[in-house]
């Protein structure tokens, strides 16, 4: 993988049905393992900057089943890669205060109507509507499901292949993901999707949905950046 940082990103296939059928078939590997560890991912969740590290780990299980080794419980809980995550929050945390800016701007007329018709509601709604929050919203959606998209494949390649620079993880990410822009971005909703429905099983069902969804994410990690290597190499 160290050869992608240094050179272009060719063109690449996302077969989304493949990867569905594939995180699939390595959740049947080891459906008690993958649900031991949601359950120990959720405590990650606790941990102060942990969670997003604990998703990372648990990339490492999925690795680890998928090739056949024996994976431990307390696997979860690696925290080699903290400071990495701790970066990689961080950077997160940025961009999501600069996007919130254009939002936070645009409630400026809606409070100072506000002020002047004394808190009127038809004043407020008016305010609103000028002031053009439906339209930032809209942007700030964009931009948020646009850094989503450009950012899929950054945790693989700190957890997985091993980059040690944020930044650098970030731009490879980009430069593959736009690739294939409009397709990782169906499969996110799907996953994402099969990942909620557990909820509906009064939520326990989280404990079998939210790990396959991984494992689905996964099996796309593996597909794409073994294959962007291979052809890079």
């Amino acid at each position: 993988m160290k050869h992608l940082e240094l050179l272009g990103v060719k063109g690449y296939d996302f077969n989304i049905g493949k990867y569905l059928s594939d995180g699939m078939e390595l959740f049947k590997k080891d459906i008690g393992g993958f649900i031991v560890a949601t359950l120990l991912l959720f405590v990650m969740n606790f941990i102060p900057f942990c969670g997003i590290l604990g998703m990372g780990n648990f990339y490492k299980i999925c690795k680890k089943v998928d090739e056949g080794e024996k994976v431990s419980v307390g696997d979860i809980f690696d925290f080699t890669d903290f400071v990495m995550y701790l970066k990689l929050f961080l950077l997160i945390f940025a961009i999501v205060i600069i996007a919130m800016i254009p939002v936070q701007i645009s409630l400026l007329p809606v409070i100072f109507a506000a002020s002047a018709s004394e808190g009127s509601l038809s004043e407020t709604g008016s305010a609103l509507f000028a002031g053009g929050m439906g339209i930032w919203f809209l942007l700030v959606m964009i931009l948020i499901f646009a850094i989503a998209v450009a950012m899929f494949f950054v945790q693989p390649l700190i957890s997985l292949h091993r980059m040690t620079s944020v930044r650098e993880a970030f731009m490879l990410s980009w430069k593959i993901a736009r690739r294939n822009f409009l397709k990782i971005f169906v499969f996110s909703i799907i996953v994402g999707f099969i990942s909620q429905l557990g909820v509906i099983a009064c939520g326990i069902g989280v404990l079998f949905s939210i790990p396959l969804g991984i494992c689905m994410k996964y099996a796309a990690y593996k597909d794409v950046l073994e294959s962007v290597n291979q052809k890079m190499v």
